[in-house]
């Protein structure tokens, strides 16, 4: 049930709802019998269709391998942040990844990822965080030591004027409008955002591609298989 739960709601934020009708098709092998997946032919080729199937098949393994290995993930432990007595956490450009958590009842949490996965990161004052929100882009209080059960706190390993020149690029674009479909499989594509879109367009533009496994989209755990992060924080 799990599973299905977890499928279903990636389906779901992947692939659009209007798609159900006329000129879409169903892939030839589907994620789950009881979930199919389907693609707007009018916007993408067959062959572009295979390759956004199999990155969501993908990024499903990938989060349950993240859940299977949750109490055994490396981490270079920043013993700053676990010492910290403060409601905030993390320091400046540090990604934040709220993980699945489906024990999660708060609404807010759940519409921005407890039961999929979000991402933010740390302005230059830790106690605020550049973030997507259903509304759009925010300079946000940094709550995510409360707001979620279960985080991870990852570390670019990038030089500091990198992590400098992504926060001031990610306060260039506050404001900027919220969407899950329109740019999803177009990470490039910026007059909207999904919130993982954002970090890595901000860090990618500042010069740090931090996309992991280099797909059509970029998921918050794509930070996870990147080479140029290492986890320093876990809770939950």
């Amino acid at each position: 049930m799990k599973k299905r739960i977890i499928s279903a709601l990636l389906c779901t934020v992947l692939i659009s709802a209007s798609v159900m009708g006329s000129g879409a098709f169903a892939l030839d092998v589907k994620i789950s019998p009881e979930i199919p997946a389907y693609v707007d032919v009018t916007k993408v080729t067959p062959a572009d269709a295979q390759a956004i199937y199999k990155e969501i098949k993908d990024t499903l393994s990938f989060q349950e391998y993240i859940q299977r290995n949750w109490n055994n993930l490396p981490i270079e432990k920043d013993m700053d942040l676990y010492n910290s007595k403060e409601a905030w956490v993390g320091k400046p450009g540090d990604i934040l990844i709220a993980a699945i958590d489906p024990g999660n009842t708060d609404m807010n949490a759940i519409s921005m990822g407890s039961l999929t996965t979000h991402s933010a990161f740390v302005d230059s004052d830790p106690k605020m965080v550049l973030e997507l929100f259903q509304d759009g882009i925010e300079n946000h209080v940094n709550d995510w030591r409360t707001r979620y059960k279960k985080i991870l706190v990852v570390r670019p390993k990038v030089d500091q004027k990198i992590i400098a020149d992504a926060i001031a690029y990610g306060h260039t674009r506050i404001g900027t409008p919220f969407s899950y479909f329109t740019n999803m499989f177009e990470k490039t594509k910026i007059d909207k955002y999904y919130c993982s879109q954002y970090v890595w367009d901000c860090y990618v533009k500042s010069g740090a591609d931090l996309d992991g496994n280099g797909g059509k989209a970029v998921f918050p755990y794509d930070f996870l298989r990147s080479d140029k992060v290492s986890i320093v924080y876990k809770q939950g």
